[in-house]
């Protein structure tokens, strides 16, 4: 479980805060960020991922205080909308690099990416820089489930994905991880899922269910 309680963020060179006090709660199981364009979804995955401190406010995650929880104990994967690759190195290369960062032997590394390749119809020789985009975000899914985490974060990683089953198919192959906590951060509000959250000028507008949260949705005027 992840809380956000009374949370401001201003950035040094901007003037006004992106994050005006905002508190809501990311629950184990799916759970969905709507907000408008350049109205903080990265900036929350940032402050998750410890890359940058709230001005005001604290984050909880399993009722500790993130400050006191190193990056690695937090486990979070972090998968945006252009996922960051060794684009010149092969889909193999990219796949296992999770797994040496580890210090997974070698055999076991070639086990775990040879049988994810193959769900999902990856050529492990190929370059990363020969693939379309959405085939590099199939290898970064992939990637991604090499090493089991706490928390996963598509930070408008489904904004241009094919249709929901899409998303859907995703999502269970992720969910087959426990304990676990997704959260989808989009502006799309066909995507909202789970738990949802709706943030609006810098503020929670909203918390509760998915088919709410739409209907809160429809009602503001975003920049999308």
């Amino acid at each position: 479980m992840i809380v956000f309680d009374n949370v401001t963020l201003k950035y040094p060179y901007d003037e006004y805060e992106l994050l005006k006090g905002v508190s809501f709660t990311f629950r184990d199981g799916v759970n969905t960020i709507l907000a408008d364009a350049q109205s903080g979804k990265s900036s929350i995955c940032k402050l998750l991922l410890k890359d940058i401190k709230p001005t005001s406010g604290q984050i909880f995650v399993d009722e500790r205080d993130i400050s006191c929880i190193t990056n690695s104990n937090l486990d979070i994967l972090y998968l945006p909308r252009n996922p960051a690759f060794f684009r010149y190195r092969s889909v193999q290369y990219n796949l296992e690099y999770p797994l040496k960062l580890r210090k997974v032997a070698k055999p076991e590394r070639h086990k775990q990416v040879y049988a994810i390749a193959e769900q999902f119809g990856l050529d492990l020789g190929v370059k990363l820089s020969k693939l379309s985009a959405q085939q590099q975000r199939t290898v970064a899914l992939a990637r991604g489930l090499t090493v089991k985490r706490k928390i996963t974060l598509f930070d408008s990683f489904f904004d241009t994905a094919p249709d929901l089953q899409y998303v859907n198919d995703v999502l269970n192959n992720f969910e087959t991880c426990a304990p676990f906590t997704i959260v989808i951060l989009t502006s799309d509000i066909r995507l909202a899922m789970g738990h949802t959250v709706v943030l609006d000028g810098g503020v929670t507008v909203f918390e509760g269910e998915a088919e709410q949260a739409q209907q809160v949705v429809s009602s503001l005027h975003w920049l999308l």
